[in-house]
């Protein structure tokens, strides 16, 4: 079971390497360098689409909200995802305390951090998004 993780991580750093879009095209989602509002200097670069449904299959395959909490943080740290993936990847544990301390980690990772406030439906109780936001802007 390790091996075969750690086998899909090695893939994502590979695949992430070899993706890159040229200078100046347009990513998933249609977001492209400088799409940040106000800001037409700051590039956001997201993680692939093949980037991203590997890491989703690697946390669907865990059976225990604790180990898809250790490969998630694993995934965000090798990867460059934006908020929506962020999400994606929050919405495959099964309580908010794992989502909160995933997205709270993730924060530091995240290509558009300015977004994070979206996240708010990916929680069952506002609490959990209210301390989540507490944490990650401390």
């Amino acid at each position: 079971m390790k091996k075969a993780v750690w086998m899909v991580l090695f893939a994502l750093v590979t695949v992430g390497m070899m993706a890159q879009p040229p200078h100046g095209q347009r990513g998933r989602d249609n977001r492209g360098p400088g799409d940040r509002p106000g800001h037409g200097r700051e590039k956001i670069e997201c993680a692939t689409n093949e980037q991203l449904h590997m890491s989703l299959q690697v946390l669907e395959n865990q059976t225990f909200d604790e180990r898809r909490l250790e490969v998630a943080q694993l995934c965000v740290t090798l990867g460059r995802f934006c908020t929506n993936d962020l999400e994606r990847m929050a919405r495959k544990f099964s309580f908010d305390d794992n989502r909160k301390k995933f997205l709270t980690y993730a924060y530091r990772y995240c290509s558009d951090p300015w977004n994070y406030y979206s996240l708010r439906d990916v929680f069952e109780f506002r609490s959990n998004f209210d301390e989540m936001m507490d944490s990650v802007y401390r």
